[in-house]
């Protein structure tokens, strides 16, 4: 097994896109990019400069996977509208019809209507099926020990209960009209030769009953290695998360960070201390050979001070695994030295750094 790095936040575009290979298959997991936010460190021409690397990166990439995941429906982890990424794969998606929240729902809906049109599929709808929805904290016993503040669950729990009635009641999309060819991947294991792909259940996108929704962990397992890949769990900010990666005991563990940048209305300082103590204790226990940290964490200059615990246990950044130093290091190195000046010329006149297209295949 060998893994490519694709694209992180820590190169300047909001992403966490991996290449996965092995003699059996070349699975591409979460092909999307996004422009950093309106707070990151860098003028909007070189936001969007990056932006365009990030892309043809994905292309590239695209062009040698043979598999496509997507573990939730964030425009940096999938791209409806660059179509032909998803030109004669199998795709392994997330579910969605339940465990999502109102706006992947309806972009889930759109992506998989342009899909349908791309690919000949006549879409179909059914009624929802039948089915209880438990609480999912329920099952969260370690968290259930940190502590919480139980009046903001008892709000957010209302918040999921309201997402339920839409799972319960909405109109869903039938697996069947894709043909096989999109698969639901909740939960499910898939083997293709000796190569085992496992998707987890629905997990939540931070802390409980996040308002981003639910992703899909993704661990793939071949000839005694095995890599995984984490999503959006933000740290993990919650215990039992920490507790699976440690279990697994992975060889090379890609996770997405706390998101630092977020503190203030949208997390918490208690929440946001929960997660960098778990990430860096996930780093630590799991003792894996590789650990990528990156996507929501590298998304502002002082990632790296904040989450120390995790840096100090031997965690790399995307762009330090790829050869080059995360790009706020970089832009604070180009202050006054003119060589930011270069870079925005470069930009201007779309003169992409193909350096960064890194093809790069790390054993696993």
């Amino acid at each position: 097994m060998k893994l490519r790095p694709v694209w992180f936040d820590s190169l300047g575009a909001k992403s966490m896109c991996v290449l996965v290979t092995t003699p059996d298959l070349s699975l591409l997991i979460d092909p999307g990019a996004a422009i950093m936010q309106p707070g990151y460190p860098a003028p909007d021409e070189l936001k969007v400069y990056y932006l365009a690397l990030a892309q043809l990166a994905l292309q590239q990439a695209a062009a040698q996977a043979t598999h496509i995941a997507i573990t939730h429906y964030h425009y940096d982890h999938f791209r409806p509208d660059l179509l032909h990424l998803y030109q004669g794969k199998q795709l392994w998606i997330k579910d969605p019809n339940r465990w999502i929240n109102r706006s992947q729902w309806e972009r889930a809906r759109f992506f998989l209507g342009e899909l349908a049109a791309q690919r000949g599929w006549k879409m179909k709808k059914s009624a929802p099926a039948a089915e209880e929805y438990p609480d999912p904290v329920d099952s969260l016993p370690l968290a259930a020990k940190a502590p919480r503040r139980e009046d903001l669950l008892k709000k957010w729990r209302r918040r999921f209960q309201g997402l339920v009635r839409l799972w319960q009641t909405g109109t869903w999309l039938a697996e069947e009209a894709f043909q096989g060819e999109a698969v639901y991947a909740d939960g499910r294991t898939f083997r293709v030769g000796t190569t085992t792909v496992r998707f987890t259940r629905p997990l939540f996108h931070g802390v409980e009953y996040a308002g981003p929704g639910w992703v899909l962990g993704v661990v793939v397992e071949h000839a005694g290695r095995k890599l995984l890949y984490s999503s959006d769990l933000q740290g993990p900010t919650i215990e039992d998360y920490v507790a699976w990666i440690v279990d697994e005991g992975p060889d090379v563990l890609i996770l997405d960070g706390p998101a630092t940048y977020l503190l203030g209305p949208f997390q918490s300082k208690a929440n946001l201390e929960r997660s960098l103590r778990n990430c860096a204790q996930t780093v630590k226990e799991a003792r894996a050979r590789l650990t990528v940290v990156d996507h929501h964490l590298t998304r502002e200059p002082g990632f790296r001070e904040k989450a120390r615990g995790a840096f100090s246990a031997g965690a790399v950044t995307g762009a330090e695994l790829m050869g080059v130093s995360p790009l706020t290091d970089r832009l604070a190195s180009w202050q006054g030295a003119g060589e930011l000046r270069e870079v925005l010329a470069r930009a201007r006149n779309r003169d992409l750094d193909l350096e960064l297209l890194s093809p790069l295949l790390i054993p696993v």
